[in-house]
C-alpha cells in the first residue's frame, strides 16, 4: 500500500506521463473509480496479479530453457521454425510456431505453474465410498494428474507431439497447467 501511495505522489509530481508499470496501473485505475479507497483496492489487486503473472512466466520460461537445452533436436527444430516463421502479423506468427506451441504445452504438463489446486464442492458427493459434504475443500495435485499413467502415454517422457491434436482429445480435468483446464 505504501509503495502505491509513494508512486501516486511521484506520478502527481512528474505529470501524467507514466514512467513505469506502476504508473500505468495508477493511471488505468483512475478511469475505474473516483473513490480513492476503491481505487486502492483495484490497484492492490492489479499489483498482485502482475507479480503472480511475472512469477509464473519466469518459472515457465526457466523450465522451457532447461528442457529444450537438454534436447538438442527439440532446440534445432524450434530454432528452424522461428527462423522460417511468417512475421507479417501476430496471427501468422502464432500459426507459424506450431511446434513451439506443442513444446510449451508439454513444458506446462511436466512443470505446471502451480503444484496444487483447491475446489469447493457445490453439492455433497461420495468418493470411493466416503461421503463428502457440500462446501468441503478438495485439494488436488496438478503434477500427479499430469504424470498419471491412466491419462498419459509414457507420462515421464518429454513428448511435445502428444498435443498435436490440441487439448480436445485429453481427458477433461487431467491437464490443468493454470488450475483450470479442458
Amino acid at each position: 500500500r505504501r509503495i502505491l501511495e509513494e508512486k501516486e505522489i511521484e506520478l502527481q509530481n512528474t505529470g501524467t506521463d507514466p514512467h513505469d508499470i506502476v504508473h500505468l496501473i495508477l493511471n488505468a485505475n483512475r478511469i475505474l473509480s473516483e473513490d480513492a479507497n476503491v481505487r486502492m483496492e483495484y490497484q492492490m489487486d492489479d499489483m498482485m496479479t502482475l507479480f503472480l503473472v511475472i512469477d509464473n512466466m519466469g518459472k515457465t520460461l526457466s523450465n522451457l530453457f532447461v528442457e529444450v537445452l537438454r534436447r538438442p533436436e527439440v532446440y534445432r527444430r524450434m530454432v528452424k521454425e522461428a527462423r522460417e516463421a511468417d512475421t507479417s502479423s501476430l496471427l501468422s506468427l502464432d500459426q507459424s510456431l506450431r511446434y513451439t506451441e506443442l513444446v510449451i504445452l508439454e513444458i506446462l504438463r511436466i512443470h505446471p505453474t502451480l503444484m496444487r489446486g483447491i475446489r469447493v464442492l457445490s453439492e455433497a458427493t461420495t468418493l470411493n465410498g466416503l461421503p463428502i459434504k457440500k462446501s468441503a475443500l478438495i485439494f488436488f495435485g496438478q503434477l500427479v494428474l499430469h504424470k498419471h499413467p491412466d491419462y498419459w502415454e509414457k507420462p515421464e517422457e518429454f513428448i511435445p507431439e502428444r498435443f498435436a491434436n490440441g487439448t480436445a482429445s485429453i481427458e477433461p480435468f487431467t491437464y490443468l497447467p493454470f488450475v483450470a483446464g479442458p
